[in-house]
């Protein structure tokens, strides 16, 4: 009987738990899987520093040594932290990859300062000295557990992180977690395993807790009658199901979350098995380029895998076009106008006929225009614009069901010219079909002003810039810096959890925050500008192209969104106007760009001189053709369809496009 129990482990356990493909893969592949939550490649190293401080609790440093019995909290959580900030030295100087990664290490450095005050906190309650204490409360690191489950046919191992010690004596089975609160069943489920597996196997008795890291500690202990009953209604019974994945892989159904594909290790195997479209796997931001974790708990590069390019073919479109066409030279038929309309075009928001006349005044093209408008939008409710550019005369319809324009495609379409250089992007699709692209190292757009009212589609807009920017660079070529005054751009859907690696800093959401954050641009570009005096050179990519890889510079750039509030007030309002002028005559060399996002373009928020130095230009629907002036020095924002239909000035002319959605 023993023979036909499969054997899994609680790290399958809990992969299954969040996604039962990572589960089916890792066995297909014969692999452990180390599946980090979001997009922290972290993790591994926070673990490997508490573990090697577990091992030397028996033979702390002398400056333990030196505290007496009942020493001070403070003194004690000083001495802890050197500690452990030690251990994590040697850490990062093993392994170079961490270096593309500031944000993520300064916060794994204040976890493991949030730890020392809470192992002092503990400490302090142990009546002996603190270096023979620490012994008492770490009774071990991490170790292996396993037993039996008969009712669910398997053996279950498992890997604790650290065992403490109480002041009475008794056991607690702890679990570390760098992750937030969206992953706590997860882990509740994962330390009630490991005090099921400690009972069965050996007969402990252990209180589980998790200490939580976010980077602040959360310290969350689960009931012994809460944990048994985790394992007794849904542990047992996913066990039995596991062990059918195991057997079969095909039937693991997908994770319903958007946060923990980007980080996935086997996101490539994923899409080579499960070939159905996951978008949480297959769509930007997810599929960037970034360090992934390996197998042996370190970090590899990774591109996006190839994708088509296909653009979904748009039939329903074509002939809604077509008959809106005929229905327009009909109408201007019935007014003695005999026109002509030859290349309908059909964009996924717009609708766009070029009529001309064959003969005859193109005036009485002009006035009957009206007539058809007015007939069609009373007859059918059909919305349509009438545009005269010099010679040119066309019709702009509205779609009645607009067709999406998805980000992937377009990255695909586009991927050796963004893939040359970072600081490329894209912003979506004319209605002509043509792919609207910039760069920020081109001398015309190095930073950009976007201005849209409340939906108006500016958010969605922002976070395909984003994406895009990503795609193809790495953190050690691209870094970003988002500040989100309102927490509601980049935090839905997980999408930030996908950026992390790419974080220069946390998201800032406090205005606060702002002007620290541009001056200290301001300083990385005057360094900047002092090496490349030294070396020789004029900008970023010639400086890039000199030196090795390993001291090559990142391309810094800054998304605001909701600026209005900083220029709301005079002071601030100069302020920012003079370091976003220093920045906007100066950083494109450096290599730092500026994204300045507001829904109210007046020109209060939006002075000359502000605007002056952002030369690229963004305009989705805006309240008015004063506030469309502002930003593109004409009309006709004002006009525009809302949900990412734009006006762009990207340095070559005035384009309308529909932006692209990750």
């Amino acid at each position: 009987m023993s023979a036909t129990r499969a054997t899994l482990s609680v790290t399958e356990v809990r992969n299954a738990l969040r996604c039962p493909r990572v589960f089916a893969l890792g066995r297909a592949t014969r692999r452990a899987v180390a599946f980090p939550v979001g997009s922290s490649c972290l993790g591994g190293a926070f673990h490997r520093v508490v573990e090697r401080f577990a091992r030397t609790v028996a033979d702390p440093p002398v400056e333990l040594h030196a505290l007496p019995r009942g020493a001070s909290r403070s003194d004690l959580r000083a001495a802890m932290s050197r500690w452990l900030l030690d251990l994590l030295v040697d850490e990062l100087e093993a392994t170079t990859a961490y270096a593309s990664m500031p944000a993520e290490v300064d916060d794994l450095a204040e976890a493991l300062r949030e730890l020392a005050g809470y192992l002092a906190f503990r400490l302090a309650a142990f009546p002996d000295a603190p270096a023979a204490a620490v012994a008492q409360l770490v009774r071990s690191g991490e170790r292996e557990v396993r037993a039996t489950f008969e009712e669910a046919g398997v053996v279950l191992t498992g890997r604790v992180d650290a065992l403490h010690g109480t002041t009475t004596g008794s056991l607690e089975v702890v679990e570390y977690k760098l992750t937030d609160e969206a992953n706590a069943p997860v882990d509740r489920a994962q330390v009630a395993l490991y005090r099921e597996l400690l009972r069965r196997g050996e007969g402990a008795d252990a209180r589980p807790v998790i200490l939580r890291f976010g980077p602040a500690i959360t310290v969350s202990d689960v009931t012994a009658e809460s944990a048994d009953a985790l394992v007794r209604g849904e542990l047992l019974p996913l066990l039995s199901r596991m062990a059918g994945w195991a057997i079969e892989p095909g039937a693991a159904p997908p994770t319903p979350r958007r946060d923990l594909c980007a980080a996935c290790p086997v996101a490539g195997a994923c899409a080579e098995i499960y070939s159905d479209r996951l978008p949480a796997r297959d769509d930007p931001p997810a599929c960037a380029a970034r360090p992934r974790p390996t197998a042996e708990g370190g970090l590899t590069s990774t591109m996006p895998a190839p994708t088509t390019n296909d653009r979904p073919t748009d039939t329903v479109g074509e002939l809604e076009a077509s008959q809106l066409r005929d229905r327009i030279l009909a109408e201007l038929r019935k007014d003695g106008v005999t026109a002509e309309a030859k290349a309908v075009i059909v964009g996924p928001t717009v609708y766009v006929i070029p009529v001309s006349r064959p003969r005859g005044p193109v005036g009485h093209l002009d006035r009957a225009a009206a007539d058809v408008i007015h007939r069609l939008a009373a007859a059918d409710g059909v919305s349509l614009e009438y545009e005269r550019t010099g010679g040119r005369r066309q019709f702009v319809a509205k779609r009645k069901h607009p067709r999406a324009v998805a980000l992937a495609p377009l990255l695909a379409a586009k991927r050796e010219w963004l893939a040359e250089r970072p600081g490329r992007f894209v912003l979506g699709e004319e209605p002509g079909g043509d792919i609207v692209t910039g760069d920020l190292a081109d001398s015309a757009t190095p930073h950009l002003l976007v201005a849209g009212n409340s939906g108006s589609g500016k958010s969605v807009l922002l976070k395909t810039i984003v994406a895009s920017l990503v795609h193809f660079h790495g953190p050690a070529a691209l870094r970003l810096t988002l500040l989100d005054p309102k927490r509601v751009t980049f935090l839905a859907g997980g999408f930030v959890n996908a950026l992390q690696a790419h974080l220069d800093s946390p998201v800032l959401y406090g205005l606060e925050d702002a002007m620290p954050c541009f001056e200290r641009f301001v300083d990385v570009m005057q360094e900047r500008y002092a090496l490349f005096e030294q070396a020789q050179v004029s900008d970023l990519h010639e400086y890039n192209d000199r030196v090795a890889e390993g001291r090559r510079l990142a391309r810094h750039v800054i998304v605001m969104d909701e600026f209005q509030d900083i220029t709301a007030e005079r002071k601030a309002s100069q302020a920012f106007c003079g370091v976003v002028a220093r920045l906007g005559a100066k950083a494109r060399a450096a290599g730092v760009h500026l994204v300045l996002a507001t829904q109210r373009p007046d020109r209060e928020t939006v002075p000359p001189s502000l605007k002056a130095n952002l030369g690229g230009k963004i305009a989705l629907r805006v309240s008015s053709a004063v506030n469309s002036r502002v930003i593109l020095d004409a009309a006709g924002a004002e006009r525009l369809l809302g949900k990412g239909d734009l006006y762009a000035e990207l340095g070559k002319g005035l384009v309308r496009a529909q932006a692209a959605v990750t």
